[in-house]
């Protein structure tokens, strides 16, 4: 008897009712991905904020014209985070802060959104489409870290910085996200060193190493399958060892730390599912190439003699940011602060409730919409097995932002990278092959 092979039909392909039209797969992702991909541009014009929420509205009416929704799972843990957030509102006390939660808010909202518009594309259209605009958001990113040490002071004024209102133009944070600026300069007075540190197209140093860290397993899995991408190893590999020289200079040791432990971590997966070595030989080979990249061009040697300028005061400042954190949050448990507030024992420092996405839900929002949080994207780790090469690296990003919880803040693009992550790494879920009698 001959048989053949039939693929089941994928759980998130929905033909849908007879009555209702076609979805529009032609266009599955692409607003997601002009999400990533064109993030540069909105930032180089000063609209950086605006960015997510004004690309959540064509993610909208998508959803709207292709109904049924279909719900992807956790989706009831990050809705119930958003009404905890909404509820906080009420600790605002001041127009800088709810403005300021305004615009975090609305950043949440969107993520909800392109969840869920995601949710709704099929995996056989959108997930070239959606990596192929990581590996290029994480290329630019490359290239404006070498901008910024061959032109570290390079920055320039906007119009939406000089049109904003008295209230929002004195708010440091709203200056940093509409001033664009390739490098955070900061400034050790007291041992004479200036130290610039890559940044844009975000407005710190932590964002640019913790997105970049994200991003890499995406490159990876492209490296992985490039036919299927779309983009030529020739082309990847250079760009990879490129980036080695920005990301030592960073002097981001948590995005270090986290992503050699995702490289490990899905290297041994990847090994562990193909029953094969060569993964892990692979990834050590390319270690040991990103070694002699990084020691043959200087900048591990810079990266330790700058570390070493302030590593001592950077765990202090933390150490201290996150008991106050802590105590502050213990004191508004279930609904925070609503935004963040001024340190008690270290006024002119960081303000409680920042530093980490994991202080930052505590504080503003409460130990409700912690759990919530984390445990949408820890239920999303755990669920999602995939064994397909590119939701599998996914996973991968998703394992480091989950690491970087107490380290660096997800707002904004962190989250969204995770949301595309959480999702894709369930589109590598196939359920086996049927056999069936062919006919004679």
């Amino acid at each position: 008897m001959i048989t053949t092979v039939e693929s089941a039909p994928s759980p998130n392909v929905d033909d849908g009712p007879a009555d209702h039209r076609p979805v529009d797969h032609g266009h599955d992702g692409a607003i997601f991905a002009a999400l990533m991909v064109g993030y540069p541009i909105s930032w180089a014009l000063g609209l950086a904020p605006l960015h997510y929420p004004v690309l959540a509205l064509p993610m909208l009416l998508w959803l709207l014209r292709n109904r049924p929704l279909r719900v992807p799972p956790g989706t009831a843990a990050f809705a119930l985070f958003l009404l905890v957030v909404g509820a906080s509102a009420v600790q605002l006390n001041s127009i800088g802060r709810v403005a300021v939660f305004g615009l975090r808010s609305s950043w949440y909202a969107a993520a909800f959104l392109a969840l869920l518009y995601l949710g709704r594309a099929n995996p056989q259209t959108a997930l070239r489409r959606i990596v192929r605009s990581m590996v290029g958001l994480w290329a630019v990113m490359i290239a404006i870290g070498w901008l910024s040490i061959l032109a570290p002071e390079l920055g320039w004024s906007t119009p939406v910085l000089r049109a904003l209102p008295g209230p929002l133009a004195e708010n440091e944070f709203i200056q940093d996200l509409v001033r664009p600026q390739v490098s955070e300069i900061q400034e050790f007075r007291f041992e004479g060193v200036t130290l610039f540190r890559p940044a844009g197209p975000f407005p710190y140093t932590n964002a640019w190493g913790s997105t970049l860290a994200l991003l890499t397993p995406f490159a990876i899995g492209a490296l992985h399958d490039p036919r299927r991408v779309g983009v030529p190893r020739i082309v990847l590999a250079p760009i990879l060892f490129a980036g080695l020289v920005p990301f030592a200079l960073s002097l981001n040791r948590g995005a270090w730390l986290t992503l050699g432990l995702g490289l490990v971590y899905g290297t041994a997966r990847l090994a562990n599912i193909r029953r094969n070595p060569l993964p892990i030989v692979g990834m050590a080979v390319l270690f040991a190439l990103g070694a002699v990249v990084a020691v043959g061009s200087g900048a591990v040697e810079t990266a330790v003699e700058q570390l070493s300028t302030r590593s001592a005061d950077s765990n202090a400042t933390r150490a201290t940011l996150y008991v106050e954190t802590i105590k502050g949050a213990a004191d508004s448990p279930l609904l925070g602060y609503g935004s963040t507030r001024p340190n008690p024992v270290d006024p002119d420092g960081p303000p409680l409730g920042t530093h980490g996405q994991l202080w930052a839900v505590l504080f503003a929002h409460g130990f409700v919409a912690l759990v919530l949080y984390i445990g949408f994207f820890a239920a999303a780790f755990f669920r999602n097995r995939p064994v397909d090469p590119l939701p599998h690296w996914a996973k991968v990003s998703l394992f480091i932002g989950l690491a970087q919880l107490s380290i660096y803040g997800h707002l904004p693009h962190q989250l969204f990278v995770m949301v595309g992550a959480a999702v894709i790494s369930s589109w590598g879920l196939q359920r086996p092959p049927r056999l069936r009698p062919t006919p004679r």
